[in-house]
């Protein structure tokens, strides 16, 4: 073979290659998990889910469940292209008040997003007691090497310090001057011990809570210093954090997941 076959042949193979050396680039972009609270179910946080695919392009794409013995179930398609994922996560013991036990069904989930999509961060949006959730799976698991870590957090009617009538009967309505809570619920005490365990300067967050306008600073279920307590506890770790107040009739604590000002406001800061 010539010498100017041989460069031709050369340049087939060079040019032939280069679109398979593209598409194994390709990597999937960091998908955003949606998580019930107490009670909740596979429709909870369906709203909020449909607002981001509507206004942002988003994709649904799996529907992770976790049955009461912690095992997890993927159900959907997620093709590697998909444009800002979103994986709706579903307990279906939604009744339990137990932290560590959702934390550990939280750490499954992700462990198996991890092995199956070969995820490496991830982004949540939690309502209510999936909160508690989140919180305590970085408290336990944050600092652990090798698993998947956590971008973005939208934490929305969060009892970050409790619920009035379960662990407090007070209610006041101020936090000191330092951010402090006027009390410390018993897993709010638990958080605090395990803090250090929080990545530093890794999480942003987005704190959303309601103020229905009653007088008594709640949003008929959580109190304000509860959902806000989250500064005190974890405000230093952070790298960054903002609380947007909502107020009125839909500030309704469950009613917080149909509030267009909480979804426009959650996906600006998912993908601003």
């Amino acid at each position: 073979m010539t010498k100017g076959w041989w460069v031709i042949l050369l340049a087939l193979i060079t040019f032939g290659l280069a679109p398979q050396t593209v598409h194994a680039s390709v990597q999937r972009q960091v998908p955003t998990l949606y998580l019930h609270g107490h009670h909740g179910g596979p429709n909870s946080m369906v709203p909020l889910m449909t607002a981001a695919q509507r206004a942002d392009h988003a994709t649904a794409v799996v529907t992770a469940t976790v049955d009461g013995d912690g095992q997890v179930h993927l159900a959907g398609d997620w093709p590697v292209a998909t444009h800002r994922p979103l994986i709706k996560v579903v307990f279906k013991n939604n009744r339990t008040l137990n932290y560590h036990r959702i934390a550990d069904w939280l750490r499954n989930v992700i462990e198996t997003l991890q092995s199956r999509y070969q995820i490496t961060k991830f982004n949540i949006v939690a309502h209510s007691l999936g909160n508690a959730a989140v919180l305590f799976y970085e408290l336990r698991y944050g600092d652990v090497p090798g698993l998947p870590k956590l971008q973005r957090y939208v934490a929305i009617a969060a009892n970050f310090n409790g619920v009035p009538g379960v662990h407090h009967l007070r209610r006041q309505h101020h936090l000191g001057p330092d951010g402090r809570p006027p009390w410390f619920a018993p897993d709010f005490r638990r958080a605090l011990r395990l803090r250090r365990h929080f990545p530093v300067n890794q999480v942003d967050v987005l704190n959303i809570y309601g103020n229905i306008g009653d007088g008594t600073y709640w949003d008929g279920k959580v109190l304000n210093v509860s959902s806000r307590s989250l500064k005190y506890l974890l405000g230093r770790r952070l790298r960054s954090y903002r609380t947007l107040p909502i107020y009125g009739p839909q500030a309704q604590h469950s009613l917080l997941r149909y509030n267009l000002e909480v979804a426009g406001a959650t996906n600006h800061f998912l993908w601003p």
